[in-house]
């Protein structure tokens, strides 16, 4: 039906909504890549992209032609993995998407030691929102997939959920510094800093507004962790983010960790997920396994 090649292109397409951007990509020639996919239409008999002025669309029929690519792609990766071990050769590659709070603390560590034990594994390490994070699991790009307190999605198993409170993260002199726990009423009168929409840290903090009937203007909203781990080390104001994220500062004592005592702030989880129906490679499945205890470890 389709070389291995076509859906390739096809797939690059379709994520990128533009021919040079995807050609680029791909390392080769817009013209050349243009007319693989005018190709691959002919093949189908039907256009699989409504073209326009800022980009590439796909229609109907180009939406079940990606359910379809997306699937041989992940099939051959796959079958490329379970022939290079067969081979004794022990490569492979994993695609890890994750929200970045756990990152440097806990995942680069358990890539070193997964390194140490199969030198033959790479790894692509995105980090990213956690709405982002399951899209890239759903579509393809990911084998696996670390969020935080995701929305179930009918594409995405989650194989394991991890308790990870939401915490408030403040400075050592900051007035809430000596409290153990406080309700969230009571971190509202200071400066915030809090993710911005698509986290999953930042869906509990609207839910709570909410159900509440406040709202907040934030000091701070920021798509980088580490920015909202500085704000709070700077005494600037208060963090709210997952427990898991602060592991680092809370040893070194540069912040305090101040927990929330709302039942819904503290069923909170990190999530664990990957394509529904899909047998992961090898090199994944392992890494998986290796997932499961260091998160099991940490109280999940």
């Amino acid at each position: 039906m389709s070389s291995l090649n076509q859906v390739r292109y096809f797939l690059e397409v379709a994520r990128a909504a533009s021919i040079r951007e995807a050609s680029e990509r791909l390392n080769i020639a817009p013209s050349a890549l243009s007319r693989q996919i005018q190709t691959l239409e002919a093949s189908l008999g039907m256009p699989l992209f409504e073209r326009r002025p800022r980009g590439m669309v796909l229609t109907p029929a180009g939406e079940v032609y990606s359910r379809y690519a997306q699937a041989i792609a992940l099939e051959s990766d796959r079958v490329r993995t379970e022939l290079e071990e067969l081979r004794g050769l022990r490569r492979g590659r994993v695609r890890v998407y994750t929200v970045e709070g756990i990152v440097a603390d806990m995942l680069t560590r358990l890539i070193g030691e997964f390194h140490e034990k199969l030198p033959g594994i790479s790894f692509r390490l995105v980090t990213t929102g956690t709405d982002d994070v399951v899209a890239a699991v759903r579509e393809g790009l990911a084998d696996i997939g670390i969020s935080f307190n995701a929305q179930p999605d009918t594409a995405v198993r989650f194989v394991r959920r991890f308790s990870d409170p939401l915490v408030a993260l403040v400075h050592p002199a900051h007035p809430l510094a000596d409290r153990g726990a406080v309700r969230f009423r009571e971190i509202l009168p200071f400066r915030l800093g809090v993710p911005e929409p698509g986290f999953g840290i930042r869906r509990l903090i609207d839910d709570e507004c909410r159900r509440l009937g406040v709202s907040i203007l934030p000091a701070l909203e920021t798509n980088s962790i580490e920015a909202l781990r500085g704000f709070a080390r700077s005494g600037a104001g208060v963090t709210l983010m997952s427990s898991q994220s602060s592991t680092r500062e809370l040893a070194q004592g540069l912040v305090c960790k101040v927990g929330l005592q709302e039942p819904a702030l503290l069923r909170s989880t990190l999530d664990v997920g990957v394509l529904a129906g899909r047998r992961l490679p090898n090199a994944a499945s392992e890494f998986l396994a290796a997932l499961d205890r260091i998160f099991s470890g940490h109280g999940g």
